[in-house]
C-alpha cells in the first residue's frame, strides 16, 4: 500500500481515511488515480454513510457504488443484529484486494463471460432446526464468504481448530480471488502445462483430494514445498494460497518501502521475483520479532522455501504483461 497525502493540507492520510485530521476536508479514495482526494462534490459511493466506504463513486451510468462495492451482489441480513458490523469489515478487507487488482489492470471478467462477484451470507437455521452451514468458497468467479469470519472469536476459533498459522478476512479475500484468477490466467490463457509442472494435475479428483486432506492431514515435509498445509490438498488450493502471498508480499513490500523500513525493487513493475523474495524474507523476519516484542502472535508465521520461490515466480510471471510502476 502507498502512503497517501490530504491534497489540501498535505497531513498524512490513510487509504480508508473519510476526513482529514489536519484540515477537516472530507476525503475519497479515487481508483482511477490511485490516490486519496479531496470528495470536494464528487459523489462518494453510496455505502459511504453506511459501511463508512471512502471510494468514488462509479461513473453515474454505471451505478452509484464504487468500483469494490459494486462487485458485491449479496449483502448480509442487516435485521440480524451484528451483521452491519460484519459487512463493514469484509468490505473493509476486500477494497485492499480491488486495490490490489487494479494496481494490476487485472480483468474482473473471464473470457468464458463469468465476472467476479461476491456474496456475504451468514449461516441459516432451518425450521426443523437444522443448521444450514455457509462455506467460504469459490465457483466460476462467484466468491461466498460466510459473515461470521468478521466476528474475531469465531474466526480464531476455527483457525485454532483447523491447525491453521493465519486466518483472516483479507487472506480469504486473496486466496478465493486466486482460483478465479486459475482460469483467468492458466486456464484460458494457456499456461496450463507450465502449472502442472509446477503445481501438480489441476484436473484429478478435487473432492476425493478434500476428502484425504481432512482425514490424513498434510504430508510430512509439506513445509519444503508448498507455503501452507492447506496448499498440499489439491493443485488449485497450491495456486490460490500461493496467488494469496504472491499479494501479501508485493503489498506488504509497498508499504514498507512507502515508510522508508525497506529498500526493495517495486513489486509492481516488471522483473524477475527472486529480489522481492530477498527483501520480502527478512522482512517477514523482523516483522514477527517486532510482534513477539510487543507479546502478539507472528504477524507472517511462515517459511518461504526454494520451490515457493519458484511457484511465486510462476505467478509473478503470469502479471508481467500487466505489471506497472505504480503512479
Amino acid at each position: 500500500m502507498k502512503r497517501f497525502a490530504c491534497p489540501s493540507c498535505d497531513h498524512e492520510v490513510f487509504f480508508d481515511s473519510l476526513t482529514c485530521l489536519g484540515c477537516g476536508i472530507d476525503l475519497a479514495y479515487d481508483p482511477d488515480s490511485a490516490r486519496v482526494e479531496a470528495l470536494d462534490g464528487r459523489p462518494g459511493c453510496d455505502n459511504r454513510a453506511e459501511i463508512g466506504c471512502n471510494w468514488i463513486a462509479r461513473k453515474p451510468e454505471e451505478g452509484a457504488f464504487c468500483a469494490s462495492c459494486a462487485l458485491t451482489e449479496t449483502i448480509p441480513d442487516l435485521t440480524v443484529p451484528g451483521n452491519d458490523l460484519r459487512w463493514r469489515k469484509i468490505e473493509a478487507a476486500k477494497r485492499r484486494l480491488i486495490y490490489s487488482l487494479l494496481r494490476l489492470d487485472l480483468p474482473l471478467v473471464s473470457r468464458a463471460g463469468n465476472a467476479l462477484r461476491f456474496r456475504l451470507l451468514a449461516d441459516e437455521k432451518m425450521p426443523d432446526g437444522r443448521v444450514q452451514r455457509v462455506l467460504t468458497g469459490h465457483d466460476d468467479g462467484l466468491v461466498t464468504l460466510n459473515v461470521s469470519e468478521a466476528d474475531d472469536d469465531r474466526r480464531e476459533r476455527m483457525r485454532t481448530e483447523m491447525g491453521e498459522r493465519y486466518r483472516t478476512l483479507l487472506g480469504h479475500c486473496r486466496h478465493e480471488v486466486g482460483h478465479f484468477y486459475f482460469d483467468v490466467l492458466v486456464a484460458e490463457g494457456g499456461r496450463k502445462a507450465e502449472f502442472t509442472a509446477l503445481f501438480g494435475d489441476p484436473d484429478q479428483d478435487y473432492q476425493a483430494a478434500l476428502n484425504r486432506h481432512y482425514a490424513e492431514g498434510p504430508p510430512e515435509g509439506w513445509e519444503d514445498r508448498h507455503v501452507s498445509a492447506y496448499a498440499t490438498t489439491h493443485p488449485w488450493e497450491d495456486f490460490a494460497e500461493t496467488f494469496a502471498h504472491w499479494l501479501h508480499m508485493t503489498d506488504g513490500l509497498e508499504t514498507a518501502s512507502a515508510y522508508g523500513l525497506v529498500s526493495a525493487p517495486d513489486p509492481y513493475a516488471r522483473g524477475p521475483v527472486e529480489p522481492l523474495a530477498q527483501a520480502w524474507v527478512p522482512l517477514a523476519i523482523a516483522m514477527n520479532a517486532m510482534s513477539r516484542a510487543l507479546g502478539q502472535p507472528d504477524l507472517y508465521p511462515f517459511v518461504i522455501a526454494p520451490p515457493v520461490v519458484e511457484k511465486l515466480g510462476f505467478i509473478h510471471d503470469l502479471m508481467a504483461d500487466r505489471l506497472r510502476s505504480a503512479a
